[in-house]
């Protein structure tokens, strides 16, 4: 399976409900990666995945879709070809890191003791091995949402309910 695979069948079962950017599905891909590796002990794709600025990318993926620029993704780029492995961990990567924002995903892709920091290096397009990921915290189901703006604007909601409403209304 290829990582663009991966990204169609984001696309395809998951695009009409988040707003999928390249970004975005860049790191889903990634995470998706990285939950197939510490959750089931394989790799759900073969392609490299790269260190980055914004974060890990997988160069194909980005490409095909780099034509939308920062829009939103509408459409997948060809066929994919699925299974049952793709399948489980697309929901698990959805039901934890599906409403997150883009730049949520790359916070959480930065982080210390991640397989990204470990590789980064400016101006170098290092490649993010299957070690360096399950060495790491990446692909982690619990606790993710700390320190992301999704989870800022939950706790605005419980504390203020109405708080929200009122700038909306102003």
């Amino acid at each position: 399976m290829r990582a663009l695979d991966v990204a169609n069948y984001f696309i395809a079962n998951y695009g009409g409900g988040t707003e999928m950017t390249n970004l975005k599905l860049n790191k889903l891909v990634y995470f998706a990666q990285a939950v197939s590796l510490k959750q089931y002990g394989v790799p759900l794709f073969s392609d490299e995945i790269q260190a980055w600025s914004y974060g890990p990318v997988e160069p194909e993926v980005y490409h095909a879709f780099q034509k939308y620029g920062k829009d939103v993704v509408r459409h997948s780029e060809g066929s994919c070809e699925t299974s049952a492995q793709l399948g489980k961990v697309a929901r698990k990567v959805m039901e934890t890191y599906g409403e997150l924002t883009a730049f949520d995903l790359v916070h959480i892709s930065h982080r210390e003791h991640g397989a990204w920091k470990s590789v980064y290096r400016p101006n170098e397009s290092n490649a993010i091995t299957h070690d360096a990921i399950q060495s790491s915290d990446d692909g982690a189901v619990e606790n993710v949402m700390g320190g992301t703006l999704t989870a800022g604007i939950a706790h605005v909601f419980e504390t203020w309910p109405n708080a929200l409403r009122m700038l909306e209304n102003s």
